[in-house]
């Protein structure tokens, strides 16, 4: 019985932190041209999701299928540690985005500058120009 008790506990706080974890975002994209990308999105920090996933994801249903960085974050990462450090840990990343507001339902919409983030990413050689 004892046992059976520790498993049921273990499972159930293995089950609950693996669940927090595994957090998705819903983004869908509103409008788009070559200068600059609007989503929609609900995520706790949506400026960062929505940064995140156009430098390391794309997003597939706008002119912006393809990641902006096709390298892995992790090997970027560690090519560039102080740009990243700078570009996340210390919110430079907001300064791409154009505007921020909440919608009339959940979420917020985001607009992102997506000529300036391009032109920065190859300032600072961390993608190449015309070239991803």
């Amino acid at each position: 019985m004892k046992n059976a008790i520790l498993l049921f506990a273990f499972t159930t706080l293995t089950f609950i932190g693996c669940t927090s974890r595994n957090h998705t975002s819903n983004i869908q994209v509103v409008d788009y041209n070559d200068a600059s990308i609007t989503v929609n999105i609900s995520d706790p920090k949506p400026e960062y999701t929505a940064i995140y996933h156009l430098l390391f994801r794309g997003f597939p249903e706008s002119n912006q299928k393809t990641p902006l960085i096709s390298t892995s974050e992790e090997e970027i990462e560690k090519q560039h540690p102080e740009y990243f450090k700078k570009f996340f840990e210390e919110n430079r990343y907001k300064t791409f985005v154009t505007s921020s507001s909440k919608n009339a339902g959940k979420g917020q919409q985001v607009v992102i500058n997506l000529r300036a983030l391009k032109a920065d990413l190859e300032q600072n050689s961390i993608i190449r120009k015309f070239g991803y």
